[in-house]
């Protein structure tokens, strides 16, 4: 899984990584020697028992604050300086320290920020890892941190960030974290209000292994000043602001629907205006599909020939198969989804057409939704006439959507009728869903949830589009987004449409939420 840093334009381009809403498991997952120790070590058993926590979407500082960013904190403050100050240090790239809890507080609501709490802490921590003991996975490594060292803290950044894009959350400082510590806060589901101790997280430089986990809790008085605890940042996220500014900011047309479907909530950009579909339109010709052989009109074990004539390059396996072989029509529907195959596709509108498909989707009242035509390939690879052109695709300019034209509104409420088990019937609703489910494009709604999700996307030179269901464990969250006339041509999975579809969800989950 892949997260996306991005510049944070305040005090010396202090750097930000969203961390994206979802649940994880807080705490310590395995026994170890403490379990069985009868005394009461220094190292604790206050990381038990586990705990599900979900939690939304979140900024967190990508570096440990570091001496020449608490500099500009101190001018413009008049706060007193560390008691280790010089005036050299004013320029110094090495992580502050000796600073209260009160002194990290405040310079972070000098940034318009604030301390993380302990969750956040360890869900940062963890980038996406369940069960394991570093940021980095289950075992140790001396040259993935600085710890067991007294050479004293180092600059942070000098060692592999986690998934998330976040440097040293092992090692190098122990890190004041917003909340006040408990023993038993574990067992009661949370922090206390108030206490005598504030949690430090992470482990420092001077620490060995077993301190430096992302599980490990630590607590001092909030009055010390010492030479491994500092700190880092965090920002609560406005999910409308920073969906504003990610459209903003982004060269393309961005068009949005969303929906609670537990709320009712919905929220939208541009979602009645008409989007070329790219290979979400294979999402209707399946439902067409299913349609047709509930009516008795095709069976899901009538065979389907490889026809040479219908071979087209670009996304797909079939085409390596060799031409006359024959497929049953399931499986030739299951392959145009879960790996989004263009000659597949091809082949099914071959058999049932573009104008069927269409009158499915009038049959359902979802009349912007049209299929115009075959699919000519990709790239250099077109074919110069792919045939099986609509009815539709003659009027108008309608050639200009290529192989098909939805709204992000009605792709929402096709998935929302999937859900209700409205379309074909409740069980070929569910068997489609279930095929969403398996299809293995996920760079963008799927991209990193951390929740089961079913969805189709769709790519061509300017334009990524994902259509989907997000599943929360109290709600679900359908999702349609198109970013169409992006001027580089980028195939990748980190294409700069799948990472801002992956940041609109996030935040289109925060929005309307919450689903855990």
């Amino acid at each position: 899984m892949r997260y996306i840093a991005f510049l944070f334009p305040v005090l010396l381009a202090a750097q930000q990584a969203l961390i994206p809403a979802g649940s994880f498991t807080m705490g310590r997952t395995k026994t170890t020697p403490d379990d069985a120790t009868k005394m009461r070590p220094q190292v604790l058993l206050d990381d038990r028992p586990t705990r599900s926590v979900s939690l939304p979407a979140f900024y967190l500082d990508t570096h440990e604050v570091t001496h020449a960013q608490y500099a500009e904190f101190l001018a413009a403050s008049k706060r007193p300086a560390p008691y280790h100050w010089k005036p050299e240090l004013a320029k110094s790239p090495v992580a502050i320290y000796n600073v209260s809890w009160e002194d990290a507080k405040a310079y972070c609501e000098f940034r318009g920020n604030r301390l993380p709490t302990e969750a956040e802490w360890e869900r940062a921590a963890r980038g996406g890892l369940e069960a394991q003991d570093y940021p980095w996975g289950d075992k140790f490594d001396a040259k993935l941190l600085r710890s067991g060292t007294d050479r004293g803290p180092g600059e942070p950044g000098k060692f592999p960030p986690n998934a998330f894009g976040l440097y040293d959350m092992a090692g190098n400082m122990a890190e004041w974290t917003a909340d006040w510590f408990e023993r038993e806060a574990y067992r009661k589901g949370g922090p206390p209000e108030t206490g005598l101790y504030k949690v430090i997280r992470g482990g420092a430089w001077s620490d060995q292994p077993r301190r430096v986990t992302v599980f490990f809790r630590n607590w001092v008085r909030p009055t010390m000043r010492q030479p491994n605890i500092g700190f880092r940042c965090a920002r609560t996220v406005d999910p409308e602001a920073e969906i504003n500014r990610l459209i903003s900011n982004f060269a393309g047309t961005v068009s949005i629907y969303a929906k609670n479907l537990a709320t009712g909530a919905t929220y939208g950009k541009r979602e009645n205006e008409k989007v070329r579909t790219a290979s979400t339109i294979k999402l209707p010709i399946l439902i067409a599909i299913a349609q047709a052989v509930h009516d008795g009109k095709a069976s899901w074990e009538e065979p389907i020939v490889l026809d040479k004539e219908e071979i087209v390059s670009g996304s797909g396996v079939i085409r390596e198969f060799t031409p006359g072989q024959k497929f049953p029509l399931r499986d030739v529907a299951n392959l145009m989804i879960v790996v989004s195959d263009n000659t597949c596709t091809n082949l099914l509108l071959e058999r049932f057409t573009a104008d069927y498909v269409n009158e499915v989707m009038d049959r359902y009242g979802f009349a912007n939704t049209r299929s115009n035509r075959k699919i000519m390939g990709d790239g250099k690879n077109l074919k110069p006439n792919p045939g099986g052109w609509s009815k539709f695709s003659q009027q108008g300019d309608n050639k200009k959507y290529g192989i098909g034209v939805t709204t992000p509104a009605e792709m929402g409420r096709i998935l929302e009728a999937l859900d209700q088990g409205k379309l074909v019937s409740p069980e070929a609703s569910k068997n489609i869903l279930d095929i969403l489910r398996r299809q293995q494009y996920t760079d963008g709604i799927g991209r990193h949830e951390g929740r089961p999700v079913a969805s189709k996307s769709g790519a061509l030179d300017a334009l990524r589009s994902d259509v989907g269901i997000i599943y929360g464990k109290k709600a679900k969250l359908v999702v349609a987004i198109t970013v169409d006339g992006m001027p580089k041509t980028d195939y990748s999975p980190d294409n700069l449409g799948n990472i801002l579809i992956s940041q609109l969800t996030s935040h289109l989950a925060a929005k309307l939420g919450p689903l855990d």
